[in-house]
């Protein structure tokens, strides 16, 4: 299991029996129509349908930077991921990320917190940060912030009690290139020989051509 999936995964222990029932993707499997996919912006999701796009303006306590948000309104929360592209300093700042995880502890009770990598082979170089945060009108906030190519990665999830949409949405999120290769190469260790999961098996691969298709 890829460092990017423990707060999903500890949300998900009541739905271990639905989950387990799902088959790991094949090898060289192209991933389904429900995948929203944008090569350009280097993301792929599961939103529940297709999102809605705007530009914005992204800040932490310390910059600013244009972005690029991905957005799905619903009465339990908006579900989105915001691509921000940080101009100048190194492919991958750990400061970045640092900076957008306290603008996100600041906006309620912290109940999760944790450093993490994409993916588990730390060599890559993708750390990250995942959190969970009870928000003051008694929402959850489930949220990850990663970095590639200078582009900083925010995936926010408002949910509430038991949403399963949600937290199908946040272990979805993929940061890929601009081939649609998943960053993350299921590198085989000690902490990806459970069965069932993708280690060893090639990247994911998104059709940078697919387009949503609502269900």
């Amino acid at each position: 299991m890829s460092g990017r999936r423990i707060l999903s995964a500890l949300a998900a222990c009541a739905l271990l029996p639905l989950l387990q029932a799902q088959a790991p993707a094949p090898q060289g499997e192209i991933i389904g129509d429900e995948i929203y996919v944008n090569c350009q912006y280097r993301m792929a999701a599961s939103f529940p349908h297709d999102p809605k796009t705007r530009n914005v303006t992204y800040r932490d306590a310390v910059r600013t930077a244009p972005a690029r948000q991905f957005y799905y309104e619903r009465p339990a929360g908006q579900l989105s991921v915001t691509v921000a592209q940080i101009a100048g300093g190194p492919t991958v700042d750990k400061q970045v990320i640092e900076n957008a995880a306290d603008t996100l502890r600041k906006r309620g009770q912290v109940r999760f917190d944790a450093f993490v990598y994409y993916d588990d082979d730390k060599s890559a170089q993708l750390p990250g940060r995942q959190l969970q945060i009870a928000l003051p009108d008694g929402h959850l906030l489930n949220a990850s912030v990663y970095m590639a190519d200078h582009r900083l990665f925010l995936t926010e999830a408002v949910a509430t009690t038991n949403d399963i949409e949600a937290l199908m949405f946040s272990q979805s999120v993929s940061m890929i290139d601009q081939n649609g290769t998943d960053l993350d190469t299921n590198p085989v260790n000690v902490a990806t020989s459970t069965i069932g999961n993708s280690a060893g098996l090639p990247s994911r691969q998104y059709d940078c051509t697919r387009i949503n298709r609502p269900r």
